[in-house]
């Protein structure tokens, strides 16, 4: 019970914090972003990209799609450079890139940023350490 106690409030400093950096994005620059079901942060497409929409094939369950995963610290370090043929929905990515790939139109770059929960977890990997809030740069090439 006290792990779970104190996991919980790890995340919601996470949360938290990457409220307050999209904030400040928003007021810097002027992007907005959304929150996403998994508790990440995606920035909202611009107008060219919603138009794209009604031409836009998403991915779909068990396709094979072209995409690239590039993950930064949060300061803006990089942490991981990944290009591969990928089925989508086999969960092999985190949890904020595959959700992010959901809606995503071929061509399409999205920047996630993602709480450690739904980035590399408790355990981390080689790259990134665990709890550690992450910024993903997400390209979606072609349908294989």
């Amino acid at each position: 019970m006290a792990l779970m106690e104190v996991n919980k409030r790890m995340a919601m400093a996470s949360d938290r914090e990457l409220l307050e950096l999209t904030d400040s994005l928003h007021t810097a620059d002027g992007s907005e972003w959304a929150l996403m079901s998994c508790g990440g942060w995606k920035q909202r497409r611009n107008v060219e990209a919603q138009q794209l929409d009604i031409y836009c094939e998403n991915p779909k369950h068990k396709e094979i799609w072209s995409v690239r995963v590039r993950a930064e610290h949060l300061n803006g370090q990089m942490a991981e450079d990944t290009e591969c043929a990928y089925s989508i929905k086999s969960y092999k990515l985190p949890i904020a890139v595959e959700e992010a790939l959901e809606d995503m139109c071929s061509g399409e770059k999205s920047i996630v940023y993602a709480p450690w929960y739904c980035a590399y977890g408790v355990h981390g990997n080689e790259l990134v350490k665990p709890y550690e809030n992450v910024k993903f740069e997400i390209y979606l090439g072609e349908k294989q």
